[in-house]
């Protein structure tokens, strides 16, 4: 990103394999961690019958993986200032795959836990040693093919964690699917041991670690893990929730008061203090939500109301991958042409437009229109969140855009590890909440559902049941209905959640429109004339191309 006075052809020669290898060792470091995250939702109940763990258990391994991802981005940009990108991305890469190596010979929720969280740890500091590199990477003349890498690579590994997920379930197996994470390790540890360069001594940073951002922010984010993992069985109230979200306030606090006055700070907040900055931040934090509630949202509503077959999920989240994609390629086309807010505020629209069919999906709905609309909301959050964090890393001073970009990443994983147990308690709480509601309006005696009743009893004994038969399956029948009224309510509360984000992005991006397109990937080449040489010499003149 900075100027470069190096000849430009020489510059091409160079760098045209060289920000291929290292999109591949950043798509392939921590791309798996999205992978398994998405397989881990879909194939769930396969691991939880397999290691004969209740539902409520399986939430342990991934909060804490979650949680270890938001420690480890930070804690990569400055690892990799002080002992260099080979050193910290080699090392980490190793314990990836010992975290992966310890999933796949789980024999326990322990296990599967201590594998989960290194594969946590492992990916999260892989995530800002080598993703600054791979934008730098990039010549000026293709640099916007890096939205392509970013959004197709990087979001496309969630599509595909949840295309191979879906698959997993016609097999009944989910141990192959962390073979495939030690591969793309493997590959990954070879690329970079052969690519990446030693770091010379003149290269090194003497930088003074900041011991006390690291130790509040590690301690906030273990002090989380008990509540958030009883929030969906104890709720808020519970002894074993709110005393402990309190002290988690509380560090937090002290983090955000100790990190804000720090000379080099783990999480660089005060970076975003500003016009542009602020706009692209909430961008990207309201789609990384929004992309968790639909996930969750039209994943729980499919299982549990639709239930289609295995083969029509995989078709499902494959139409996913097919919008992210097409995002991808509109970004890369128009953002420096049309710039952040532009691209952000189409997106949101597209979000809002299927968050509104979403209030109001019923089981009568269609696969095919679902899947649809599955493509579009993966379109829209990839644009607005990639829009959103590109435009908050490069607004303002190019020097700072590691800072800034470390910062809305660092606060984006640690909401986005919050609200995913957060919402799961929203969903079972207003299931039960509209459950009594339907048990409060329904009686045997009125009259409507006294006939609906007696309408299913006639049915079922021309069936050839007894009266007694008839009538007990006629009673599980409307309560398996009001059951499933009650979850269809949740989700449809659940979209409007995803609404109310969808304007927030259109009011965020609107505002990063109107302070301006930003600076753009692709520099113009900048054409210095120099003076004429004295008359008697070459009296052509020299033109310097400087390229940035």
């Amino acid at each position: 990103m900075s100027q470069s006075t190096t000849n430009p052809a020489m510059e091409a020669k160079q760098s045209g394999p060289h920000f291929i290898i290292i999109s591949i060792l950043t798509l392939f470091s921590f791309g798996p961690q999205y992978f398994t995250n998405l397989s881990y939702i879909l194939n769930q109940m396969i691991i939880q019958n397999g290691l004969k763990l209740s539902t409520h258990d399986m939430l342990l391994p991934s909060i804490a993986s979650n949680l270890a991802f938001a420690l480890g981005v930070p804690l990569g940009r400055i690892l990799s200032m002080k002992f260099g990108i080979r050193k910290i991305y080699l090392t980490f890469i190793g314990i990836f795959i010992g975290g992966t190596l310890i999933n796949i010979f789980s024999f326990g929720l322990y296990t599967l836990t201590i594998g989960r969280t290194i594969q946590g740890i492992g990916a999260g500091v892989l995530f800002l040693t080598i993703l600054p590199l791979s934008l730098r990477s990039y010549p000026n003349k293709v640099r916007n093919y890096f939205i392509l890498f970013a959004i197709g690579g990087l979001f496309g590994s969630s599509a595909v964690g949840a295309f191979f997920g879906s698959l997993s379930l016609s097999t009944s197996e989910w141990r192959w699917l962390f073979l495939l994470n030690i591969l793309t390790s493997l590959i990954c540890f070879w690329l970079g041991y052969t690519v990446l360069p030693q770091q010379k001594p003149e290269e090194k940073v003497s930088l003074k670690f900041d011991v006390k951002g690291v130790f509040l922010f590690a301690l906030l984010l273990i002090v989380l893990i008990f509540p958030l993992f009883n929030l969906q069985e104890k709720g808020f109230s519970s002894i074993h929730v709110w005393p402990y979200l309190a002290l988690a306030f509380i560090l937090l606090v002290i983090f955000v008061a100790v990190d804000f006055t720090a000379e080099n700070p783990l999480i660089p907040v005060r970076s975003l203090w500003a016009a542009k900055p602020i706009s692209g931040t909430i961008m990207a934090l309201a789609a990384h939500v929004a992309l968790i509630i639909a996930i969750a949202g039209i994943n729980g509503f499919l299982r549990t109301i639709m239930d289609p077959p295995f083969g029509s999920l995989t078709i499902f989240y494959f139409w996913f991958f097919i919008g992210i994609i097409v995002s991808a390629l509109i970004c890369t086309l128009l953002y420096d042409k049309l710039g952040a807010g532009i691209l952000g505020i189409i997106g949101s629209i597209t979000i809002i437009l299927v968050s509104i069919q979403w209030r109001m999906v019923g089981p009568e709905a269609h696969l095919s229109m679902l899947s649809f609309q599955m493509a579009c909301v993966g379109g829209g959050v990839s644009m607005v969140l990639i829009s959103g964090a590109l435009g908050t890393a490069l607004a303002g001073d190019i020097h700072q855009a590691t800072a800034r970009s470390a910062s809305l990443h660092s606060i984006r994983n640690f909401i986005g590890a919050v609200a995913a147990p957060v919402l799961g308690w929203f969903v079972l709480r207003m299931n039960a909440m509209h459950y009594e509601d339907i048990r409060g309006k329904t009686s045997l005696l009125d009259p409507e559902l006294y006939s609906e009743t007696a309408a299913l009893v006639r049915k079922l004994m021309n069936s050839g049941h007894t009266f007694t038969e008839a009538k007990s399956l006629a009673s599980y029948t409307i309560a398996v209905n009001a059951q499933k009224g009650a979850v269809l309510g949740a989700y449809h509360d659940l979209f409007s959640i995803l609404l109310i984000l969808g304007i927030i992005m259109l009011l965020a991006s609107i505002g990063k429109a109107l302070t301006g397109k930003g600076r753009s990937l692709v520099q113009k080449e900048k054409r210095i004339l120099l003076q004429a040489p004295p008359k008697g010499k070459n009296k052509n003149e020299m033109i310097l191309s400087n390229q940035n």
